[in-house]
């Protein structure tokens, strides 16, 4: 029986690693203290379209001194929007633990059909000494690009009068910045004045103008507007990409 679960769990996630990750993402990301190592299980998308899913992020630990092996799991259905990450759980490993363990992320569709997976081993547990990876994802809006953003070879770029307009594009960026929007055009927030003392605010993709509104101070509102205008800049990409590749074929 032991041999049967090790040969699964290395057998497993080398067969379907050609298709893994490819639209949805899984990755565990690594965080260190002086006491112990946190590990986070992490999905990434990289469609438009709100999905349901599931993970299963187990911890498989091999016993020094009896030799055998202890897994425990937890698992659960949970709803990932387009574009989005999101942290699904997480665990502790102390810096004193010297078993041997192996940490495997495993994100399914409805269907258990796998989408996504990461593995990390500690061949000495928590005395491991680990090469830590960037986190690549972040969820304090505290976090904003204060400057204007580079996104591959497009150009993020804001041109504000106002406070709702800084807010706007502090907001916009935190979002593009957080999801990682890999963009080649140029991206433009420009706000004008507007009727009465009120502002305009556009978005444009290289000159093409996606989105618009007029500007109001309500936190509500602005994040609303964020969302909107997000959506519309993915979906004007996503039209350039294919009238692309229709060019291509024909």
């Amino acid at each position: 029986m032991r041999l049967l679960l090790m040969l699964t769990l290395f057998y497993f996630p080398s067969v379907i690693a050609q298709n893994m990750n490819k639209e949805i993402a899984g990755q565990i990301l690594i965080e260190n203290n002086s006491e112990f190592y946190t590990f986070k299980a992490a999905v990434i998308s990289k469609v438009p379209l709100d999905i349901n899913l599931k993970y299963e992020f187990s911890f498989f630990r091999t016993d020094t001194i009896s030799n055998e092996n202890i897994k425990s799991s937890k698992e659960d259905y949970f709803l990932l929007k387009g574009y989005d990450k999101k942290i699904l759980t997480s665990l502790t490993v102390s810096h004193t633990v010297e078993d041997k363990i192996i940490l495997l992320l495993m994100i399914y569709d409805k269907d258990d059909r796998p989408l996504g997976s990461d593995r990390i081993v500690l061949e000495k547990g928590g005395k491991t000494k680990i090469n830590l990876r960037k986190p690549q994802i972040r969820n304090s809006q505290d976090e904003a690009l204060e400057q204007d953003g580079v996104f591959t070879q497009g150009i993020l770029t804001k041109s504000t009068l106002t406070k709702n307009g800084r807010d706007f594009a502090k907001e916009f960026f935190t979002v593009c910045y957080n999801k990682q929007l890999k963009s080649p055009k140029n991206i433009a927030i420009k706000e004008v004045p507007g009727l009465r003392r009120n502002t305009l605010i556009t978005v444009e993709v290289e000159g093409t103008l996606v989105w618009q509104f007029f500007a109001q101070p309500r936190k509500e509102f602005i994040k609303q507007m964020v969302d909107i205008s997000f959506r519309r800049v993915i979906q004007h990409l996503q039209r350039l990409e294919k009238q692309k590749n229709q060019i291509i074929t024909y």
